[in-house]
């Protein structure tokens, strides 16, 4: 009897070892992006010494891809657990993918304030002045239903313009933008920066019309995690979040300027000198603790609505927020944890 308490006794302990062991794994955390450097997720864990918690709670993955609508597909698929979603793909998450998902943080914001605004650029010498001048042209555009996509749509309905009857939307990568607009494979497209900047400096290209003008300002892109991930590691996620938002304001505090831009430009292998513009009023702006801006999120749902983009008009909170993350990182920065 003793002899079988005592083996039974050893049974439970080493399945509690096991399972303490395994708890004690760090979670991996696949996170999609597509542009650099304003999702900036592939280099803020690059700083061990600001990280807290990584590789012992969480680890992450980074994971590329060429806009936001792709990564719906990938989540849908349980490639990744969080995604860099436009207000669009959030819809389409949501009412075509029937994916249960959570916006949680910031990422990048648009035309706030004197910030920066995503340029639509044309070629100065295309004889296109106006947006009544892109009829029977071609638009470059990153994804259908990306942000920026989304922005032109508006804009052209604005001005009577629909996709298919009165103009061409052409989905190239953003890096290959600037060279079609020159070759004259497209007719206007969306250029980030920094060669938004570069190019306009060369007095070859004219900005058409800036996303703050088409959409006013807006949440452009939010970090946005499957439900079920939330909830299964709400313990390391928390850890997570802390990290997250600390690494982000380190990178934008103005006395780590010159090695932020450093390792920006080794990742993007490009002269810092590019990179003149990021964390100043010529790059997006960013939440101090990375709280998205739930509202103008829910206008740019709406908006797509109105531009046939999206097949219902969803109503984001509560149901699709989760800021208990990211009020958590505040709370244990603030607290000097």
């Amino acid at each position: 009897m003793n002899h079988v308490v005592k083996k039974l006794s050893g049974v439970v302990f080493a399945a509690f070892a096991f399972t303490s062991g395994a708890a004690a794994e760090p979670v991996n955390i696949r996170i999609g992006w597509s542009t650099m450097p304003g999702h900036m997720i592939p280099v803020l864990y690059s700083k061990p010494d600001i990280l807290k918690h990584y590789g012992k709670s969480y680890t992450v993955e980074p994971i590329l891809f060429r806009g936001s609508s792709p990564q719906i597909t990938a989540m849908a698929a349980g490639e990744i657990d969080m995604a860099a979603f436009s207000a669009l793909t959030i819809v389409l998450a949501v009412t075509n993918a029937r994916q249960n998902v959570k916006v949680v943080a910031d990422i990048i914001q648009d035309g706030v304030e004197d910030y920066h605004s995503e340029t639509f650029l044309v070629r100065k010498d295309s004889g296109i002045k106006t947006i009544a001048d892109m009829k029977g042209k071609r638009v470059g555009s990153n994804a259908i239903g990306s942000a920026s996509d989304t922005a032109i749509r508006a804009m052209f309905k604005s001005k009577g313009l629909q996709d298919k009857r009165d103009y061409t939307v052409v989905e190239v990568a953003f890096p290959n933008i600037p060279p079609m607009l020159d070759e004259k494979k497209i007719d206007m497209g969306t250029v980030l920066q920094p060669q938004s900047d570069q190019l306009l400096a060369t007095g070859n290209y004219e900005v058409l019309f800036r996303a703050k003008e088409a959409v006013g300002p807006s949440q452009l892109v939010s970090l946005v995690a499957r439900a079920d991930f939330l909830e299964k590691n709400r313990q390391a996620l928390n850890d997570f979040f802390e990290d997250h938002v600390r690494a982000m304001r380190w990178f934008r505090d103005p006395a780590n300027r010159t090695e932020a831009v450093q390792i920006i430009s080794s990742f993007m292998k490009q002269p810092p000198e590019k990179l003149s513009h990021v964390f100043t009023k010529k790059d997006y702006y960013r939440d101090p603790f990375l709280f998205p801006n739930v509202k103008t999120l829910q206008d740019s749902i709406n908006i797509a609505h109105e531009v046939g983009l999206s097949p219902t008009k969803l109503e984001l909170a509560p149901k699709y927020v989760d800021l208990s993350f990211v009020e958590e990182a505040k709370r244990r920065i603030e607290a000097g944890q």
